[in-house]
């Protein structure tokens, strides 16, 4: 009721760009309210439906597809948005559907403004070109420039289909980063994101994780899978480099489990030295048998953790503290030795063991590299 009440509050006197969303949320709390008093179930209003892996460049064709179906509304959560050939892209697909009439709630992350540097979201406001002149003033478009230290990227079609991912609307995440995108297809993904976690998630194969103001699911999730795996743990990510997470790498190869990581060899200079740095205290303390680093070539975005192969959680949270502690985020927990993303998910990991090179010694310059490292570089 709680809740309830809250959403209510946001509704009638919450800014008009979160309007709409706030009433949805609202829509969905009532709607599980009356389903739990009726003693019904979760799941026999929300059936699983199905889940699909894209990665690299199949990402952002799948997106600007489903954008380009949408009937009725299209609800976004960004972290960079960059004025560039993909930015624009976007653009040109959210104009479009708000000119056929879907309604389009935009949420950019300010902190985000950061990475962009140049070409940034906000200064397209002030454009004179045609195409943002267009998009800021249509009717039918409604963004809101939050500072929630949201790093969540999401979207939201009609009400059923949530593609959750690590890219943001930038180039490099099409052309030159190596990440994923999950689709997922059913109400009751929509309604636990919205609802931000209030709604319980059932129990199933397939399960949203977040971390917000409501919930933080996200450190929980991978420390009970890391300590729960038995035989295999495969991580591939980008910025590794959590105390916590390390230290219990370290131990789970001593207790024989296989420890696979997968980080890039070229990072961007944010968090490159503390992901080094760990990667350098991995090397030194794991099991010499059961703890391999792998470098892979080039650079990716990647945020994967796989344990015994059959479970996955994937999605925008790093294995840094403050993603996994602090920061909004949203991933994906997917059991199940049969899944077809799964089984994708394992075909891409082995390939992306076989580009890379195994790192035998820590880094070099290693006193360096722990200075910057305590500076959070």
């Amino acid at each position: 009721m709680q809740a309830l009440y809250r959403g209510s509050l946001q509704y009638l006197f919450g800014r008009p760009s979160l309007r709409s969303v706030h009433g949805w949320r609202l829509t969905f709390r009532l709607r599980t309210l009356l389903l739990l008093r009726g003693k019904g179930t979760l799941q026999s209003l929300t059936p699983h439906r199905d889940v699909k892996l894209w990665v690299d460049k199949e990402a952002f064709p799948r997106v600007f597809s489903l954008l380009q179906k949408a009937e009725h509304t299209i609800v976004i959560q960004m972290f960079i948005w960059r004025d560039d050939e993909i930015g624009q892209r976007m653009a040109t697909v959210l104009l479009e559907a708000a000119n056929r009439g879907v309604r389009v709630d935009i949420t950019k992350e300010a902190i985000g403004d950061v990475f962009e540097v140049h070409r940034d979201f906000l200064s397209t406001k002030n454009q004179a070109q045609p195409l943002w002149q267009r998009f800021w003033k249509h009717p039918n478009i409604r963004i809101h420039y939050a500072t929630n230290n949201d790093h969540a990227k999401v979207y939201i079609i009609d009400g059923k289909i949530l593609l959750l991912t690590g890219m943001n609307i930038a180039d490099e995440y099409h052309y030159i980063l190596h990440d994923y995108l999950v689709e997922l297809r059913g109400n009751r993904f929509v309604e636990r994101y919205l609802t931000r976690g209030e709604l319980p998630d059932g129990g199933s194969r397939v399960q949203i994780k977040m971390n917000n103001e409501v919930v933080k699911e996200i450190r929980p999730v991978v420390m009970q899978l890391l300590a729960g795996a038995k035989k295999s743990i495969v991580i591939e990510h980008c910025y590794l480099s959590d105390p916590a997470v390390i230290q219990l790498l370290i131990k789970r190869s001593k207790d024989g489990v296989r420890v696979t990581i997968i980080t890039p060899e070229k990072m961007e200079f944010v968090h490159h030295f503390s992901s080094m740095e760990a990667m350098s205290e991995l090397v030194t303390k794991g099991s010499p048998k059961f703890l391999k680093v792998f470098l892979f070539p080039g650079e990716f975005h990647a945020k994967i953790l796989l344990v015994d192969h059959v479970k996955a959680f994937i999605g925008s949270a790093n294995l840094m503290t403050s993603s996994l502690d602090e920061m909004g985020e949203v991933n994906v927990l997917l059991q199940g030795n049969r899944q077809l993303a799964l089984i994708k998910l394992r075909d891409i990991l082995r390939a992306d063991i076989l580009k890379s090179k195994l790192m035998t010694s820590p880094s070099r310059m290693r006193w360096a590299v722990r200075w910057l490292a305590w500076l959070k570089l």
